[in-house]
């Protein structure tokens, strides 16, 4: 798995490429941590265009990363992901927690009222 952080303004793109395996969501909730600044509300895409498979640790550690960005009153949204990821997210009623958005500029444009 390879993390790719961008700024796009005041929100952070993590655009995630390879399958999300074992012990992978460890980095990725390390790594998101060091964007979560004090005093500034949390804004986070999660791109998964180039994400093949998740596995059901990355789904409990999403939903952890979401309870927290929640908690400081931030968003954090997803992308791109495809048929079989998108399927595990209906089948776990994932889909009713988080925001889904087809494409990455679909998701950026969320943010543009705030």
């Amino acid at each position: 798995m390879k993390l790719k952080f961008t700024n796009k303004g005041e929100v952070v793109v993590v655009s995630i490429e390879g399958a999300i395996k074992s012990g992978d969501e460890y980095q990725l909730a390390e790594r998101m941590e060091n964007y979560i600044k004090p005093n500034k509300v949390p804004k986070f895409i999660i791109d998964m265009k180039k994400v093949p498979f998740v596995n059901s640790q990355a789904l409990g550690l999403f939903l952890h990363i979401f309870k927290h960005i929640d908690y400081l009153k931030g968003r954090i949204v997803f992308s791109g992901l495809n048929s079989d990821i998108e399927n595990l997210m209906t089948l776990t009623q994932l889909s009713n927690v988080f925001e889904i958005y087809k494409t990455l500029e679909e998701a950026l444009e969320s943010f543009i009222d705030e």
